[in-house]
């Protein structure tokens, strides 16, 4: 239950009017001071509904105290999704965004939902049964090029920073084994047809995400993939493994700014150098779609 400090100190802080920084603001020494130390799990509003956020984690912190994780995702999936469209969150953490696709896509769309971690898919499961979600299916499980049992490092107060690919540091982090899946045999599972939007968070392990989703990029070809770009082995962005993979797939790509005031994407190509850019990345196919979805976002090209 959250304090009364905390619930004035939100009022306060909901009030944020830029697109880039909500995570940093909800966690600052400042907010801490001023809404105190209480900890526990509160029914939090995000956009589309509600989320049950624990106080002293990250990710649960910027629902309570923000509304939001990131608006730029946020304001993109909403230029973007339409109702009856089927969609992927891939590293759901608490549903901030599992939530707001439920809501765009209505009740004739689907989200699936995708958390490994066993204590977060739980969490989740309570957040999608509270807001009487019917159109989201969450699946308990990693993405991965194969089927597998890997370790996920888990930080401790920011669970939405666990990694299959990162090294536990200390005593800070927690470990749990959990279960990989391949994209490709569950959209066979699920009969999927077309996918408009697939967001994908999975700290470092994106490559393999879409390695094992090679028919779905092949074949079905998502409308747009949203995906972070932290793990960065090469000067050139656009010879990063996943830009390659995607690249072959006939995906473009947009970069997201951090930007303040408001959205504006624009093209990636390779006369743009990685320190100039942030993390976050829009992929489209080439062609008749690439245009679309660039109105759609109000690209610059």
């Amino acid at each position: 239950m959250p304090s009364m400090r905390q619930r004035l100190t939100s009022l306060i802080t909901r009030r944020y009017p830029f697109y880039s920084g909500c995570a940093s603001v909800a966690n600052s020494t400042l907010v801490r001071v001023i809404g105190g130390r209480e900890s526990g799990s509160v029914w939090s509003k995000v956009s589309g509904g509600e989320v049950l956020a624990d106080l002293d984690d990250y990710v649960g912190r910027a629902a309570f105290f923000m509304g939001d994780l990131d608006r730029k995702i946020t304001w993109i999936s909403r230029q973007i999704i339409r109702e009856g469209d089927t969609v992927f969150d891939i590293g759901a953490n608490i549903g901030i965004v599992t939530v707001t696709l439920s809501d765009l896509v209505g009740s004739t769309g689907v989200v699936h939902s995708f958390e490994p971690n066993p204590l977060l898919a739980k969490q989740l499961l309570e957040t999608i049964e509270h807001n009487q979600s019917t159109n989201i299916k969450l699946h308990p499980v990693a993405l991965g090029a194969k089927k597998d049992t890997l370790e996920l490092v888990v930080p401790k107060g920011n669970r939405g920073a666990a990694s299959l690919v990162r090294n536990a540091v200390g005593d800070h982090c927690d470990k749990v084994e959990v279960q990989v899946a391949v994209l490709d045999e569950l959209c066979q599972q699920e009969q999927i047809q077309a996918v408009r939007l697939v967001k994908i968070d999975v700290e470092g392990y994106e490559a393999d995400v879409l390695a094992g989703a090679s028919q779905l990029l092949s074949t079905i070809q998502p409308d747009a993939i949203l995906f972070e770009l932290n793990e960065r082995t090469s000067d050139q962005l656009l010879e990063e493994p996943v830009m390659q993979l995607l690249q072959g797939h006939g995906y473009g790509f947009f970069i997201i700014p951090k930007n303040i005031m408001r959205m504006k994407l624009y093209p990636l190509n390779e006369n743009i150098h990685r320190d100039d850019v942030g993390h976050d990345f829009l992929a489209v196919p080439k062609g008749e779609k690439f245009n679309e979805i660039a109105r759609l976002v109000k690209a610059v090209i």
